[in-house]
């Protein structure tokens, strides 16, 4: 495995995500920092292309799409990332009084939440705050309201953050803006949507408010993996104009008033595979991965189920949020070939009972991830005792590849039933584990940056990264007629420092074979310079 090398290609992809909440930029989750315009590959990856925002008309505030969408608006978290939020209500006439709460994506409270993590009542940073009503013609309207808490956030097979304002229901309204209502069930196929969004990313700084995309259901029931988190009962879609700021955009039925879904993810043009700014979906049969531009929505129908007339109720009756009460799980979620030099790839998670829980005893299940279900008490190992200090999970994975999923319930004795049983099942705890015996399907590339002209020039080499496919590199390079690319001898890993060649030494050969995340090579590739 190559892991060593890809926080360093994460880092150049993801700019601010890689040092804390929210802040990607045209890759996957669809929030924002400032806007950047996607530059060719001079830092050595790929760049990714961004949708065009201008494919979602900006909303005017007197239209019928800006009286519908009066109660959404900018989300602005710690360190001034955007996304997208819609102050929310169960049915009913809210409390003028009652601390006004509004709904958005989990990754918008914080980009870095594990893939069992679960946030419940913490307190919001002190410069987060929404504004609602967020369009283009009614900027003497906009204000700004400081968000006091979040009330709830997680990544675990949903995502999904609740955040409570420091404004009341009452004192919006005197805005005439009013609370949403989410639905109960998810939309079908085929059904039309909208969807209202803010983007930033890729758009002129007095053009980033509210737009409309008009579209529809294409999937259902989806179960969608990026990067650590793995999300279950997504609506698939063919929204377009989605960007970063567009995160936790309520999305509605084409004529209805009530949220069925929130905008969460899009798959990147220009990167291949699975990753970060890939989502793809999980099936028996292996990862799909789905075509550019496509976009995800989280459901809501968990969240609709915990709200009453005083808020977010996590110990409601028929609540269907997970609290964060089961087992702890560390887990590398490594992507590994099936035979590695140590001998057949394991899973290597461990499992911990979480503190002030029932869980004397752990079970396990596994399955391709998308096919299993882990609610489902069948197939299920017998319990076996979990000490406090862990028990370790390294039994052998599959040989075929695919992503699979570790299930793991914490429960109070050796048989698995009951009342504490059913309640674990209810949020089983995961890990998954990649195994990819297939090579990258790219060949690798290079960049060449030429100094000078004639004796004087000198050339500047690095390899391109193409995520997900080509994440790594071994590179060697000698004068042209001696240096055979074939030959393995005098590889090294590529550790991020252009080959510096003098044009009056040349002309060079220049070696490259790259390698994905579970360390299939490509073929060798020669590039000749000078």
């Amino acid at each position: 495995m190559r892991d060593a090398f890809l926080p360093r290609v994460l880092a150049r992809i993801r700019g601010p995500l890689a040092v804390g909440a929210c802040g990607v930029v045209a890759a996957g989750m669809i929030y924002g920092g400032q806007a950047q315009a996607v530059q060719p590959p001079r830092d050595g990856v790929r760049a990714g292309a961004q949708a065009d925002p201008e494919d979602a008309p900006l909303i005017d505030s007197g239209s019928a799409a800006g009286r519908k969408f009066r109660s959404s608006g900018r989300l602005v978290g710690g360190g001034g990332t955007t996304c997208t939020a819609t102050l929310v209500h169960a049915p009913g006439k809210p409390d003028p009084g009652a601390k006004a709460i509004v709904l958005s994506n989990g990754h918008c409270v914080s980009d870095t939440m594990k893939t069992n993590e679960v946030v419940v009542d913490q307190p919001a940073g002190p410069d987060w705050s929404f504004t609602p009503a967020y369009f283009h013609d009614n900027a003497a309207e906009h204000k700004a309201f400081p968000v006091e808490r979040v009330a709830y956030a997680t990544m675990k097979g949903i995502d999904v953050s609740v955040l409570q304002l420091s404004a009341t229901y009452g004192e919006l309204a005197r805005l005439d803006v009013t609370p949403r209502t989410l639905a109960t069930a998810r939309p079908a196929p085929g059904t039309p949507l909208q969807a209202a969004h803010a983007p930033t990313d890729g758009v002129d700084p007095d053009r980033r408010y509210l737009r409309l995309s008009a579209c529809k259901v294409t999937a259902s029931s989806v179960a969608l993996h990026e990067y650590t988190w793995l999300w279950r009962d997504f609506t698939r879609t063919d929204c377009l104009g989605i960007s970063g700021g567009s995160s936790g955009g309520p999305v509605t039925t084409a004529s209805g008033e009530q949220i069925v879904g929130m905008l969460n993810t899009v798959s990147t043009p220009g990167y291949l595979g699975c990753g970060l700014g890939r989502p793809c979906e999980g099936s028996a049969s292996g990862l799909v991965v789905p075509k550019d531009n496509t976009v995800y929505a989280t459901p809501v129908d968990a969240v609709a189920s915990c709200l009453d007339g005083t808020g977010l109720r996590l110990d409601r009756s028929g609540c269907r949020l997970d609290r964060g009460e089961q087992v702890d799980v560390a887990s590398s979620g490594q992507h590994t070939q099936s035979n590695t030099p140590q001998g057949p790839a394991r899973w290597d998670a461990r499992v911990t009972p979480r503190k002030d829980a029932h869980h004397a005893y752990a079970a396990f299940k596994t399955g391709p991830f998308g096919a299993v279900d882990c609610t489902d008490p069948r197939g299920y190992t017998r319990p076996r005792p979990l000490p406090a200090t862990g028990l370790a999970y390294t039994e052998l994975l599959p040989k075929h590849d695919n992503l699979y999923v570790l299930c793991a319930v914490g429960g109070p004795d050796a048989r698995l039933g009951g009342g504490e049983w059913a309640k674990s099942l209810a949020h089983p705890s995961y890990a998954y584990a990649r195994v990819d015996n297939t090579p990258p399907t790219v060949a690798p590339q290079v960049d060449i940056q030429q100094f000078g002209t004639g004796a004087d020039s000198s050339y500047w080499v690095r390899p391109v990264y193409m995520p997900w496919e080509i994440t790594s590199y071994k590179v060697k390079y000698g004068p042209k007629g001696g240096t055979d690319c074939s030959d393995p001898e005098g590889y090294r890993p590529y550790l991020g420092v252009p080959a510096s060649l003098k044009g009056s030494e040349g002309p060079w050969t220049y070696c490259a074979i790259g390698y994905d995340n579970a360390d299939n090579p490509t073929p060798p590739s020669a590039f000749t310079i000078g």
